[in-house]
């Protein structure tokens, strides 16, 4: 049985009903983990968004189908009135059976040709040495960042960074999370409340601040350490940010 469950949000992009971006998400997925359950959650449509409509709908059929047909294992949720990530991670968080989820935005596969240590990053989870494990975006830690990184612990860097680029963490701190940092009606971009989160922890305690969450990213000896990518799904399309609350 897989330790995790995958979850991937869905929304309305410029190329619906095309639906080859989150199929090579939903693709890399698979390849990593042919048996664990996912979840792929369907935002409803914002009014700003209605001219979409027809083309979300014929989107998120396509994807049932591939669903059901090719990957199997998926637990959709199709929700009627937009609910952001907050609104649809908090919904199906008891569809989670794992202890641990994976949580992978639409347009961000994670890479196939470069070796991830799944068994060690689940198990580095359960100690309890980490909450939180993200996959490296990037091919190197950016000197630009350099002040959020605080020292490696084997393949894994401290980071004081949140990012909501794929990553696996455990359910009690995302349900820990969820309860602490958002509102019961909050409505937004995860990453747009704990980047700051993460960040005032670890300017007002150091690495006491930083244990608070134990957030880390994977990087492993050899070089390299991308293990994702960005299809770039809203395509310059409007982020729809200012009605955030959290």
């Amino acid at each position: 049985m897989s330790p995790l469950t995958a979850v991937v949000p869905v929304s309305v992009i410029p190329s619906n009903p095309d639906i080859s971006i989150v199929s090579e998400t939903l693709d890399s997925i698979r390849f990593h983990h042919p048996d664990a359950p996912i979840v792929v959650t369907f935002d409803g449509v914002r009014a700003e968004q209605e001219h979409r409509r027809e083309a979300y709908e014929e989107a998120i059929r396509r994807i049932l189908w591939r669903c059901d047909k090719v990957y199997g294992g998926v637990v959709p949720w199709i929700f009627e009135e937009p609910r952001h990530q907050i609104g649809m991670l908090r919904a199906v968080m008891d569809e989670i059976r794992t202890d641990l989820l994976m949580y992978v935005e639409s347009d961000t596969p994670i890479t196939t040709d470069e070796p991830i240590d799944w068994d060690g990053i689940c198990e580095f989870i359960r100690s309890g040495e980490a909450n939180l494990v993200r996959l490296a975006h990037e091919s190197h830690w950016l000197e630009a960042h350099a002040h959020l990184g605080h020292g490696l612990a084997g393949n894994y860097l401290r980071v004081s960074q949140w990012s909501q680029r794929p990553h696996v963490a455990s359910k009690a701190y995302y349900r820990r999370i969820l309860d602490s940092h958002f509102s019961p009606d909050a409505y937004g971009f995860i990453e747009d409340k704990m980047h700051s989160v993460l960040e005032q922890a670890h300017r007002l305690d150091g690495l006491a601040g930083w244990r608070q969450h134990s957030t880390f990213l994977y990087h492993p000896d050899g070089g390299n350490i991308k293990r994702s990518y960005h299809l770039d799904g809203r395509a310059g399309a409007p982020k729809f940010d200012a009605d955030q609350r959290f």
